[in-house]
């Protein structure tokens, strides 16, 4: 393991090295001969405080100066001659960038731990301290004595100028990273969504099904009760009792898997409020990626007009996505496989006792004949047959979006079709039924 990131290191030393030779070779002299002006000195923080943030600072820098050297001279004995002076003048700026791995090593003891200040800052000693000290050797080795009050003066200035463009630099590479971290936490936020949304329709299914369970149970015990009383056979009794005991555990157990899945979903749900409008962005956003999967040309659109927040976003994704999902395989069936889906939402005042949100959701499809509209919310009845494997599908999506609208949120759906052009659902709930504010369900909490 060690060697693996000793190795890891060296690569990316060598590559540093590797790029800052590469960008040294444009560069303009000034003031003292050989003594370059090259971008690779604003590429140099930025190596060291992103790729080369894991590894050491100095090491990085002594491997730099080395391949900067090699290349320089590998450059100048092009014509297959070396001299010493030539040698001599290639060593300072060789040498300049270990000078900068020392002083950016001094202001920047931990790379994991430094701010974007203290990088900008670090970059500017850094620049100067090694361009004084070249300088200073450069002089030595020609005996020119110390630098001048000018050329420090100008070696202030360029390191102002390099460091303002490497902390450009480094600014945009943040920024571009805290996006996609954004995109990324996003992308998991959503799945965790739709997987709370599911496990909450589940759920109100499972509860659903407690019930006739209940009712199953009860049946049975009566039936074993008209055992006893009518003196059936000791055979008899003992099933019915059987029965009666076995589907109260089947009920138990229910309970007790839709108590830890609630725990769970509490636990690491924190999310209690969201605006309509939020719920639209994330229903486009899996709606688009099934689209895509399927290769289907489908535009989907939506409007929110009157946006409102509620703590009820589980159960009413479950239903936007049920009424999505139906009309995305209705297109997919169709013989074009093209077409359009439209959600939209609105406050009507007017046409209820109450003010009402009104949803629908509407596709352009080959639509529903009057002899199947109304069987559509019959439970087992589905229109959808797949003539590939002979499966059809269960048709229990809209006996649950129904029981959601109806039961949960007391309101009311219903659908219009007209055959090989346009079906619409449309969804009405009262506003005190949605809006967070008013909808104080038992056991749920409202964060303010």
């Amino acid at each position: 393991m060690g060697e693996d990131r000793n190795f890891y290191s060296l690569r990316i030393s060598i590559l540093i090295g590797a790029v800052t030779a590469l960008t040294s070779q444009v560069y303009l002299s000034v003031f003292i001969n050989d003594f370059r002006i090259s971008p690779s000195v604003v590429l140099l923080p930025f190596f060291l405080m992103t790729i080369g943030r894991q590894i050491s600072t100095v090491g990085t820098c002594s491997i730099t100066a080395l391949i900067v050297f090699m290349f320089r001279v590998l450059i100048v004995s092009w014509d297959g001659n070396i001299p010493e002076q030539t040698v001599l003048q290639v060593i300072p700026g060789a040498l300049y960038y270990v000078f900068y791995g020392m002083i950016f090593r001094l202001q920047i003891p931990s790379k994991r731990a430094a701010t974007f200040s203290m990088a900008v800052i670090a970059s500017f000693y850094c620049d100067f301290g090694a361009n004084l000290a070249e300088i200073a050797l450069r002089n030595l080795i020609a005996g020119a004595g110390i630098p001048t009050l000018r050329q420090i003066g100008i070696l202030v200035l360029l390191a102002l100028i390099r460091s303002l463009l490497a902390a450009i630099l480094l600014f945009v590479v943040e920024n571009l990273r805290k996006v996609q971290v954004r995109d990324i936490q996003e992308q998991r936020y959503q799945s965790m969504f739709m997987m709370i949304t599911g496990l909450k329709s589940e759920i109100y299914l499972m509860r659903k099904s407690t019930e006739e369970i209940e009712q199953v149970m009860g049946s049975a015990y009566r039936l074993h009760e008209m055992a006893e009383m009518s003196r059936a056979s000791d055979e008899i009794r003992r099933m019915t009792l059987g029965i009666a005991r076995d589907v109260h555990e089947i009920k138990k157990g229910y309970i007790r898997i839709m108590d830890g899945l609630e725990s769970t979903i509490n636990a690491e749900n924190q999310e209690e409020r969201m605006t309509f409008r939020e719920l639209l962005e994330i229903l486009e956003g899996i709606a688009s990626e099934r689209i895509r999967k399927l290769g289907l040309e489908i535009r989907f659109l939506t409007e929110c007009r009157d946006d409102f927040v509620t703590t009820d976003h589980y159960t009413l994704m479950t239903i936007l996505q049920n009424l999505v999902s139906n009309s995305i395989e209705a297109i997919e069936g169709s013989s074009h496989r093209a077409g359009k889906i439209t959600v939209r939402e609105r406050l009507d005042r007017k046409q209820e006792e109450t003010p009402c949100f009104v949803i629908e959701v509407e596709d352009d499809g080959p639509g529903i004949s009057k002899k199947q509209l109304g069987k559509i919310f019959r439970l087992g009845y589905s229109t959808k047959f797949d003539g590939k494997t002979g499966n059809i599908y269960r048709g229990v999506g809209l006996v649950g979006v129904r029981q959601s609208v109806e039961e949960y949120f007391g309101g009311k759906i219903a659908v219009e079709s007209e055959p090989g052009e346009r079906t619409c659902f449309k969804v009405v709930i009262p506003e005190d039924k949605l809006r967070a504010a008013q909808a104080a369900r038992p056991g749920q909490k409202v964060m303010r």
